[in-house]
């Protein structure tokens, strides 16, 4: 059955003798009008600020509901939740007055986002400005924290109202590279915000902010000459730091080091582009990790940071060894020395998942400036050139993260054959086979290419300019040039002499084994002349590998790291 119909009501027309029925339809009812205040009030916690205020000018009913509703409310979103958004165009300093005065209760302010704000204000002018939006917050006197996302104004609140918390997540949205000379931020010791992510801004220094927890600077100047000096978040939980402007003094960068040292919840730490003191985070780590310093990182990036060391990533891997799980390391440290070091430490990374080799920052790799206009700008003075890990290195890797899935390389000219990288203990039992057991991805960019024609002969690999020196190469010919110098020499003192008579048999011996000789010498030579400058740097890996008497041993940088290591265990 259907549902029933409401019966209309029948008029007579004219007389009540012989009058004409007239079926008039029943008018609509309004529902809203009917509902009582506090149920409305219950259905505006559901719509967006700009929906409820738009109501006001309904109906009698529905200005009163939404008065009653802004004078009990304590949380408002401007934004509706989208945070990424600006708040709703046409306000005043005179009609957001207006809105904050109708909520006395108001405590927690979301979504100030506005489009554009006027510094000062203009006599005779209605406008949206700095100086009144202050007036609109001051008039809340329960207001305890309030989101924005304008350098101006949320200076103006720490500087005028500094019991007022920054709610979420700051983040300019007008930054850019080149750093425009507009976009300054004073942070003042008294800041009460938890993160704060600047891009693009000038800043003077970075002061000891208590509360903060989460720190992102990214082409961000530091003006001041020491801008770390008094540098000190005991609550940070994550520091990133890319491609910033800043002293190019290295000594400058200590008080940088030693205060994240002192934030005992540090869990990601990103260097890209920071000449901070080759082995200052060594030192550091040497003196708080008994503490807790570094002991809860999961998430360790280095990338283009000219003066690191081995043994300062080696310490900070070895330090955060039970909760690591992620690794991006820049082309200079992407060295077999570092791995080989870590499986002399025989640590256990049972959380360890990912692993970047030949990191390079997404700025680098897209920007279109050149080196010196980097320079120009305030950016430190990093030529980054591939990295040389060698097949045997990542046979270590595979033996160190025994649980990686996610494995990215990055133009990584030395690695020639994968199938090297397996070992018998090894848990990748098939590269690139259907059978692994925990590696899930794998990305190989700017790998496994053929050296351009000449490559071999000079020995150079694949085409990238990096090699065995010249020198090298020379003192090996001079040697064979030796050594065919000498046979020959001896081959014609014999010549003089008339040779023994021998029987058929024995000659005929004596040329199957010279044949069989030749045959396996012949592949080595070619191996040689197709390979030759891979060959002689992979003899630089190798102990007790054979070395030209003209070339120095250069110092072991493994055992140096290894001599090292041993203090954290």
């Amino acid at each position: 059955m259907g549902p029933r119909r409401k019966a209309s009501k029948i008029q007579p027309v004219g007389g009540s003798r012989g009058a004409e029925l007239l079926v008039s339809p029943s008018e609509p009812k309004d529902y809203i009008n009917e509902l009582s205040h506090e149920v409305l009030c219950h259905i505006f916690r559901y719509l967006p600020m700009k929906d409820i205020i738009c109501m006001e000018s309904l109906s009698r009913k529905l200005r009163e509901a939404v008065t009653l509703y802004l004078r009990v409310v304590k949380v408002v979103d401007l934004c509706a939740g989208r945070w990424w958004e600006y708040m709703p165009s046409g306000f005043t300093d005179g009609s957001f007055l207006l809105l904050l005065k109708k909520m006395p209760d108001l405590e927690q302010l979301y979504g100030l986002h506005p489009r554009y704000l006027e510094r000062r204000r203009v006599r005779g002018y209605e406008a949206f400005s700095i100086p009144g939006v202050l007036e609109a917050l001051q008039a809340c006197p329960n207001l305890l924290g309030v989101e924005t996302s304008h350098l101006e104004l949320v200076e103006a609140i720490w500087n005028y109202m500094p019991q007022v918390h920054i709610l979420g997540k700051f983040r300019n949205r007008n930054g850019a590279f080149p750093i425009p000379a507009e976009n300054k931020l004073t942070i003042p010791i008294t800041a009460k915000i938890q993160t704060l992510h600047l891009v693009g801004v000038n800043v003077p220094e970075i002061p000891c902010v208590s509360m903060l927890r989460h720190l992102y600077l990214k082409w961000v100047r530091l003006t001041k000459p020491q801008p770390f000096k008094d540098f000190l978040c005991v609550s940070l939980r994550t520091f990133v730091m890319r491609n910033c402007a800043g002293p190019t003094n290295s000594l400058k960068y200590v008080p940088l080091v030693t205060g994240l040292a002192s934030a005992r919840n540090l869990e990601q730490l990103e260097l890209v582009r920071v000449p901070f003191l080759g082995g200052l985070i060594q030192h550091v780590v040497e003196d708080s990790w008994r503490s807790g310093g570094f002991r809860n990182l999961h998430t360790v990036v280095f990338g283009a940071c000219k003066n690191a060391l081995e043994v300062d990533l080696g310490y900070l891997i070895i330090t955060a060894a039970r909760r690591l799980h992620e690794l991006r390391i820049q082309p200079s440290l992407t060295k077999d020395g570092v791995f080989s070091a870590l499986k002399m430490a025989e640590l256990e990374f049972p959380q360890f998942e990912t692993l970047h080799l030949g990191y390079v920052d997404e700025f680098l790799l897209q920007c279109k400036m050149s080196h010196s206009e980097l320079v120009k700008y305030g950016l430190a003075d990093v030529i980054e050139n591939p990295g040389i890990i060698t097949d045997i290195g990542i046979k270590v890797v595979n033996e160190v993260f025994t649980n990686i899935k996610y494995l990215l390389i990055y133009n990584c000219p030395h690695l020639h054959n994968p199938h090297h990288w397996i070992t018998d203990q090894s848990r990748w039992s098939r590269l690139f086979i259907e059978l692994l057991p925990s590696l899930e991805f794998i990305c190989l960019d700017q790998m496994f290419r053929e050296p351009p024609k000449g490559c071999a002969r000079v020995g150079l690999s694949a085409g990238t300019g990096i090699g065995v020196s010249s020198a090298l190469v020379s003192n090996q010919n001079s040697n064979n040039d030796n050594d065919n110098n000498n046979n020959n020499h001896h081959h014609n003192n014999e010549a003089d002499v008339p040779p023994a008579p021998a029987p058929e048999d024995e000659e005929e011996e004596e040329e199957v084994i010279l044949e069989e000789e030749n045959m396996d010498a012949e592949p080595q030579i070619e191996l040689e002349g197709a390979e030759g400058g891979v060959r002689l740097e992979e003899t630089d890996l190798v102990p007790g590998a054979r070395r030209p008497s003209g070339t120095p041993q250069p110092p072991d940088e493994e055992q140096a790291g290894l001599e090292q290591f041993p203090i954290l265990n």
